[in-house]
């Protein structure tokens, strides 16, 4: 019938892939605004407004066949910093680390995984590398890396840290981009490219 149109969700391991084919794409061909979307700090409010700006408009070229995706901006936001790492594209002085982060001074799942990128890349190349954002192989390398990833956090009686895997997969691919542990380069050190 004419006029009639249908809406079919997608779950599961195909809607991660959608993210990670989003991220991959807006990365690269929308490259100012996913610089203005990582530059911010991870988990904020001055995140979640940047975000709300650049995805208003529900014209997303790199929807592709999809009309709308419904995740959490800080989704998206790893998604895209897993884009940047995944084609490749050099990390603007601004936003380089030179050192990964000492445990001393990790306040933040960021900071940790800097912290983890920098002392274990070769476990942070692997799970971004080797395994599917949501998928079971990403929960098991998680599961292996987490007493490493634990060791990235100062000592505190009252923490009893919980983390969601997506999350850290995401924030591990923006450190070993911001690192300049880029895909392709083993051994690379952090460096930036203007």
């Amino acid at each position: 019938r004419s006029g009639t149109s249908s809406q079919v969700t997608i779950t599961g391991q195909e809607a991660w892939n959608e993210l990670a084919d989003f991220g991959e794409c807006y990365a690269s061909s929308e490259q100012a605004n996913a610089l203005k979307l990582v530059s911010t700090p991870a988990g904020t409010i001055d995140e979640a407004k940047v975000y709300k700006a650049l995805f208003q408009s529900p014209d997303q070229g790199c929807l592709g066949d999809i009309s709308s995706m419904s995740v959490p901006w800080q989704y998206v936001r790893g998604a895209v910093a897993e884009g940047f790492y995944t084609k490749r594209i050099p990390v603007p002085a601004n936003l380089a680390v030179a050192t990964p982060m000492a445990r001393e001074k990790v306040t933040n799942l960021s900071d940790m995984a800097l912290c983890y990128a920098g002392g274990h890349a070769a476990g942070a190349r692997s799970l971004i590398e080797n395994t599917r954002p949501g998928s079971k192989q990403q929960e098991k390398a998680i599961d292996a890396m987490l007493q490493d990833l634990v060791a990235c956090i100062p000592p505190n009686p009252a923490n009893n840290p919980q983390f969601d895997p997506m999350i850290v997969r995401y924030r591990i691919a923006e450190a070993l981009w911001r690192l300049g542990m880029v895909k392709g380069q083993p051994g690379s050190s952090a460096g930036a490219a203007n």
